[in-house]
């Protein structure tokens, strides 16, 4: 009896296969089996590797910053309360402090002394008075911003009208005439010293320096807002006091040095040289104002 036997199907052959290749050297031998090192493809991105010790790409360079367009605030520098007195001591700061003392306490006198009336003197002092005022607003609107001495220049070359000091100059004289208009009235009034005259001469010393600032750094006497004013003192009233007592002593000393010895100078050039010392007090005040705007400035807050 004869049982049939099913029929195993074939497996097609495969089609279009391509046999697996060895690398060069090691033909017919299965490299998984063997071990066989195989190379490994590296991209020009890939980091490269030397006896085993990664080499790491280099970090992208952080970028640098940009130079400065004006002069920077240093903090590396000396305290305040030192670095006022440095504040005109530089080439500029000497020739400015020299040339402006020789100017008016020197030039101006002599240029009157040569026999022109009275009334030539106001047009004598008007100029070189104005250009000084104005030099002192450069100067303070220059240290709020950050600068360790005294401008460079003698004259702002943003300047857009170069006759600008004179604006300047009566602003700072406005600033002057409102804190201290109602004493000097009071004085030529009743001719006394009293307690009133004590209390409006304090009352005009506390507001000037913030008045002052204001003006200066606004650039106009839209500065003298009262609002402004009173609420800025409050803000920074424990420094904004020693400050004020700062410039009065300042003041203080400096129209005492100017007052004669028991009625008369030892020296014939002592007055001369002591107006010197008045002027570089004068620039140690700037240097005062203009550091207490920029250490608190954020208080403020004045947007200038």
């Amino acid at each position: 009896m004869f049982v049939p036997r099913e029929q195993t199907p074939v497996a097609a052959p495969p089609q279009d296969v391509p046999p697996p290749t060895a690398p060069p050297g090691v033909s017919g031998l299965d490299p998984a089996l063997f071990d066989i090192p195989q190379k490994v493809a590296t991209s020009p991105e890939a980091p490269s590797r030397c006896h085993g010790v990664a080499q790491d790409s280099p970090e992208p360079a952080e970028p640098q910053p940009a130079a400065a367009e004006t002069e920077s605030r240093d903090d590396s520098g000396p305290p305040w309360f030192v670095d006022m007195f440095l504040y005109p001591l530089n080439l500029s700061g000497l020739l400015h402090l020299v040339g402006l003392w020789l100017l008016l306490f020197f030039l101006c006198p002599h240029v009157v002394a040569l026999g022109l009336g009275t009334e030539f003197v106001p047009l004598v002092y008007a100029l070189p008075v104005a250009y000084v005022l104005y030099y002192f607003a450069e100067c303070i609107r220059d240290r709020a911003g950050g600068a360790r001495h005294v401008p460079e220049y003698w004259m702002d070359p943003s300047e857009p009208n170069k006759w600008g000091c004179v604006t300047q100059a009566f602003e700072v004289v406005g600033c002057v005439a409102v804190c201290f208009c109602p004493v000097s009235i009071y004085y030529v009034v009743r001719e006394q010293v009293d307690w009133l005259y004590w209390l409006l001469l304090a009352s005009g010393g506390l507001l000037f320096p913030m008045v002052l600032l204001a003006v200066v750094l606004f650039d106009s006497f839209d500065g003298l807002n009262p609002i402004r004013i009173g609420r800025s003192i409050f803000r920074t009233f424990v420094p904004y006091c020693v400050l004020v007592l700062l410039l009065s002593g300042g003041a203080l000393l400096s129209v005492t040095i100017g007052f004669p010895l028991n009625g008369f100078h030892p020296l014939p050039l002592l007055p001369f040289l002591l107006w010197l010392v008045q002027f570089y007090l004068v620039f140690v005040a700037i240097a005062l104002l203009g550091g207490f705007y920029q250490r608190h400035e954020s208080k403020l807050d004045w947007e200038v």
